[in-house]
């Protein structure tokens, strides 16, 4: 859903007006440090805000496929390497100005626990190339 953001200072709404978030999107893929983590595809639980100058016009649907195809080559050891990799695919695919990406990885610690990190990225494009 695109929505003017709240809660922002004045000097960033006139940069990046719409906000577009998801919750809880869910993708398969290898992740992690060890070797029984490396043995087959396991959940992972991504929520994203992604800010623009412009709607995006992008639908939960969308999103899901682009990241499912994103992701699907990957075989990373850290989440954190995960998601640097995501958000500078996002920044070249929407054009978004800022990016907040939350990456879960429910198990990872048995059954116990969920292991997740949050990153926070901005692009700069008000200036021509």
């Amino acid at each position: 859903m695109h929505k003017a953001i709240s809660g922002i200072p004045e000097e960033c709404l006139f940069s990046a007006p719409y906000l577009h978030c998801e919750d809880n999107l869910m993708v398969q893929t290898i992740v992690g440090v060890y070797e029984w983590e490396r043995k087959a595809e396991r959940p992972l639980i991504l929520s994203l805000q992604l800010s623009s100058v412009q709607p995006l016009y992008l639908t939960r649907t969308m999103i899901e496929n682009q990241l499912m195809i994103w992701i699907a080559p990957c075989r990373y050891r850290l989440l954190e390497t995960l998601a640097e990799y995501l958000t500078q695919r996002m920044f070249a695919k929407w054009g978004c100005t800022r990016i907040v990406l939350e990456v879960e990885k429910p198990g990872a610690m048995g059954d116990l626990a969920r292991v997740g990190i949050r990153i926070t990225r901005h692009i700069d494009r008000s200036q021509n190339d």
